[in-house]
């Protein structure tokens, strides 16, 4: 039985708040702060009705039907409309209540922490912001208050206990916070399961009637790049279905990047069009980092890049679940992408894509087999993909369409000194793969990085003042420089933009995608597969595994952000400011334990002699330990200054019984102080002993004084004895 009311008081605040946070993340955090006012009251009254009832506990079992049953019809109601974690998360939300009301043990009390637990791990599973953090710091701190009141329980006469205050159990709280974070930081985490089923949802399904009536059930054959005849691409049926899922709305806060267009100009480094650089766009959920395609470009004017020929003749039919296969095998490396800006309706996806699970009726392709929807991709938009993972010397690769001549195409004002420039770097190169090298590393290593656009020079092409003038760009610069570069050597190679999906929230998990990420880099054909080449310096190609402990993902994280920060306007912001304090401790942190690391590995010959040596003592211990401890209890002796009396005599006994026991007498429990001293060989302890007893029984004055003489004189004829 629970005797105690302030069990339930803090419970209910406990309960309000992981209502609020795990419905915060799934319907947005109004809507969520709503609901946490509506848990608040609720819990308040069913656990009100718990604790007045919980002598005839069994009054509540109506009541906590209702609300189970309310919580079974809602998830079943939920989980065909909107998902398996929104029915689940409401289910707990209502199967809370029901427990709550039938609560009058510490059984069920415990049960029902467990279920708060599970809905607090649910909402952290579907949380995008580190905000969630603050729901489980003061979840930890109410269920800190919660149980320190259970543990005060002790009957029927338990509220005479007034348990410790506010700080003591706030200590508590930050031991246990300061307990987890370590275990956060230091204990390598494993690699999802990613088990279950694959996310596709958006607030509008994407249907086309014509495009349903197009689509195909099977994938396609080949993966040959398509093409359309001259007249075919210029028909106003072709244009109009090419614009309506190209072009975005003219309002001045939609997202845009240039490369996502049909045709984009190299001078044109503008990101983000109305949003911010640093504005979410995208998020990612995955094992790693990626890099994101969305389209790919193989004409190059000297100026701007376009498509030899735009075509999305095929379509695909999904499934009941969304699902549409595009080649053969399900593929190695999941993403969850969700959209959060306005896009065009090539989705963005690691290479190559081979299953998808979408919120549509049907997948368009383009003439390289990328996928795309059949309107503009919406805010709210989430899709499953499964790629191949294929790498060739640690690089992601793309099995797409072989090279053709547009491959190989040279702008028709081509400077030569590129040609040259090209030839001179890879002077010492011997394959395709090894010249690929050079150029990129030439390119990352001789040029800087900037968003400041180039100006066209008269009588110069982009390229040739960003090569030979200025030598510094935005990567639209890089990628375009290494393309021409490739091509003026005899290598095929290709334009890609995409985002660079590579930096992950540690506190979220999700890798985020902002508008500075929208990137162009260079593929090249090498070996029978298109090859990724990064040559922008800003930017690093995604490792094939990320790392398991948090504390180098913080790290990254918080260089990404100051790295953000600078290269968008290097202005002041509260996440660049937490960022560099983060990145000061972590260096004072690195410091340390590259120091420690040097003391291990540097003295090695010496940890391992002490080590021996430790060994030996402890064998050899009980012939010196408790001499040992002898003379420490003695250095103690000699060390104290008498203060209060009761605080000394149990001081001076505490370490004479210690040094006693040189001579195999130990004091029982119950044996008096004197009746031990005589069974010891020193004058000084019993004259001690006996004016501690005049002292406790006869009310006589304490000598400090003469105590702390016959104390340290006891010690001296002990340990000479």
């Amino acid at each position: 039985m629970i005797y105690r009311q302030a069990v339930f008081f803090w419970l209910a605040l406990q309960l309000t708040v992981v209502t609020a946070g795990a419905l915060g993340t799934l319907f947005g955090a109004p809507l969520g702060a709503l609901l946490g006012a509506l848990a608040l009251v609720a819990n308040g009254v069913v656990l009100q009705r718990a604790w007045t009832k919980r002598d005839d506990i069994a009054a509540n079992k109506t009541l906590s039907d209702g609300l189970a049953a309310t919580g079974l019809m809602a998830f079943l109601g939920l989980l065909f409309t909107m998902g398996l974690l929104p029915a689940l998360s409401v289910l707990l939300v209502l199967i809370q209540l029901a427990l709550a009301s039938i609560t009058n043990t510490y059984r069920q009390y415990y049960l029902l922490q467990l279920v708060s637990f599970v809905l607090l791990l649910s909402g952290a599973a579907e949380a995008t912001s580190g905000g969630y953090l603050l729901v489980m710091l003061l979840f930890t701190l109410l269920a800190a208050f919660s149980l320190s009141e259970a543990w005060l329980d002790r009957g029927e006469h338990s509220a005479q206990f007034r348990g410790p205050g506010a700080a003591a159990r706030l200590k508590v709280t930050a031991i246990t916070v300061l307990i987890a974070v370590l275990v956060y930081m230091l204990v390598p985490r494993l690699s999802p399961l990613n088990w279950g089923g694959y996310q596709a949802d958006s607030p509008d399904f994407y249907h086309n009637e014509q495009w349903q009536s197009q689509a195909q059930s099977a994938p396609p054959a080949d993966n040959q790049k398509q093409r359309k005849s001259e007249v075919e691409r210029t028909t106003p049926e072709g244009y109009d279905e090419l614009n309506e899922i190209t072009e975005l709305s003219d309002a001045d806060g939609d997202y845009s990047y240039a490369g996502f267009n049909e045709q984009f100009d190299i001078r044109d480094g503008e990101r983000g069009g109305g949003v911010d650089l640093n504005a979410m766009v995208a998020r990612m959920k995955a094992d790693r980092g990626a890099y994101l395609k969305v389209r790919t470009f193989d004409t190059f004017d000297g100026i701007r890049w376009s498509s030899s020929s735009e075509d999305i003749s095929r379509k695909l039919r999904t499934d009941d679940r969304g699902k549409v296969q595009l080649g053969k095998g399900e593929g190695d490396f999941l993403q969850v992408i969700e959209i959060v800006q306005p896009m065009p309706a090539w989705l963005p996806v690691a290479p190559d894509p081979a299953t998808l699970w979408l919120p549509s009726s049907s997948v368009g392709l383009d003439q390289y087999g990328h996928p795309l929807l059949p309107a503009t991709l919406t805010p709210g938009t989430r899709y499953s993909v499964r790629s191949t993972d294929v790498r060739y010397q640690g690089r992601p690769v793309s099995q797409a369409a072989a090279p053709d001549r547009y491959d190989v195409q040279l702008p028709q004002l081509f400077d030569t000194r590129i040609h040259r420039l090209a030839r001179d770097v890879t002077q010492g190169a011997d394959d395709a793969m090894a010249k690929a090298v050079a150029l990129e590393q030439h390119l990352r290593t001789q040029y800087d990085y900037s968003f400041e656009s180039i100006l066209q020079s008269q009588g110069e092409t982009p390229l040739d003042r960003f090569l030979f003038e200025d030598k510094r760009g935005h990567c639209e610069y890089f990628a375009s420089a290494m393309a021409v570069m490739l091509r003026s050597i005899g290598i095929p190679a290709r334009l890609i933009t995409g985002f660079s999906a590579t930096s992950q929230n540690p506190l979220t998990g999700y890798f985020e995608i902002r508008a500075i990420d929208g990137h162009a880099w260079t593929e090249a054909w090498i070996d029978g597969r298109w090859v990724t080449f990064e040559p922008t310096a800003y930017y690093d190609l995604p490792e094939p595994q990320s790392s398991p402990f948090a504390g180098e993902q913080i790290q990254q994280y918080a260089e990404d952000i100051a790295r953000r920060q600078q290269a968008a306007d290097g202005g002041w912001s509260l996440a660049g400011l937490l960022s560099s304090l983060w990145m000061l401790v972590y260096t004072l942190v690195t410091v340390v334990l590259a120091l420690l690391k040097w003391l291990l590995l540097g003295l090695w010959p010496l940890w391992l002699l002490l080590a021996l040596v430790s060994l030996v003592a402890y064998l050899l211990r009980p012939r010196w330990w408790p001499q040992a401890r002898a003379r420490w209890s003695q250095w103690k002796l000699q060390r104290y200054q008498p203060g209060d009396a009761d605080a000394s005599l149990r001081f001076y006994l505490f370490h004479l019984q210690r040094i006693g026991l040189l001579h195999g007498v130990e004091r029982q429990p119950s044996q008096p102080a004197d009746e031990w001293s005589q069974q010891l060989p020193s004058p000084s302890l019993q004259q001690l002993t006996a004016s501690i007893g005049d002292y406790l029984y006869q009310q006589q004055p304490a000598p400090l004084a003469q105590w702390q003489q016959w104390a340290q004189q006891a010690a001296e004829q002990l340990i000479k004895r």
